[in-house]
């Protein structure tokens, strides 16, 4: 069923997280890491207006593939579906979440730092999963975690930067979430600075 967003996740091999404190700089980071190249975004629900985000990027670029991130509560679930979400992603492994986004048929990748926590997911049918934060857990999970569970996808977040996001892939991840750099490029030259950074994630990962 959620194929093709798993493809192009793995065909992408990079995610933009947005993360800021204004739906205004929201707006701007994600427009620019869009006109940068970047297809799939993914919208924090710790943004305010997120969802109303969400749906204004889904109508205005109809070939990017728009997430939303940090979701904790069923509320949150069902305000991501009703603005049209592609998938939905959460910092940890909740149970219920995850129950409640497979019952509402929505695609959701949940965070986790172990083996166990995976085997967990795994045996709730889930095949895509977050490993964060990234820099914490290290690159080494990547590999080991797929020779004991060869089909799982992983998208490691946190600490993921321009400068290493090769060496994520080439150590196993299927694509990498780009968040606080978008940050500090939006600081240091506003929209511009996005753009230029995003264009050189994607041709790094797209020269693998």
């Amino acid at each position: 069923m959620f194929e093709e967003i798993y493809n192009m996740l793995k065909e992408e091999k990079a995610v933009a997280v947005i993360r800021t404190n204004t739906y205004e700089e929201a707006k701007e980071i994600s427009i620019a890491a869009i006109e940068g190249g970047m297809k799939i975004i993914e919208v924090t629900m710790s943004v305010p207006g997120a969802p109303k985000l969400i749906k204004e990027l889904k109508d205005q670029y109809k070939d990017t593939c728009v997430g939303a991130g940090t979701v904790l509560t069923k509320d949150a679930v069902d305000e991501c579906i009703e603005n049209n979400t592609d998938f939905i992603v959460s910092p940890c492994i909740d149970e219920e979440i995850i129950k409640y986004a497979n019952q509402r048929k929505a695609l959701i990748i949940p965070g986790l730092m172990t083996m166990s926590e995976l085997n967990k997911v795994y045996k709730m049918g889930l095949r895509f999963i977050k490993v964060f934060p990234g820099n914490v857990v290290g690159k080494g999970f990547i590999g080991a975690a797929k020779s004991i569970f060869p089909d799982i996808n992983i998208m490691p977040t946190g600490g993921v930067n321009k400068d290493n996001i090769s060496e994520w892939i080439q150590a196993g991840a299927d694509c990498s979430g780009i968040g606080s750099d978008l940050n500090k490029a939006y600081k240091s030259n506003g929209a511009v600075g996005v753009k230029e950074y995003c264009v050189e994630v994607m041709a790094k990962v797209k020269s693998l």
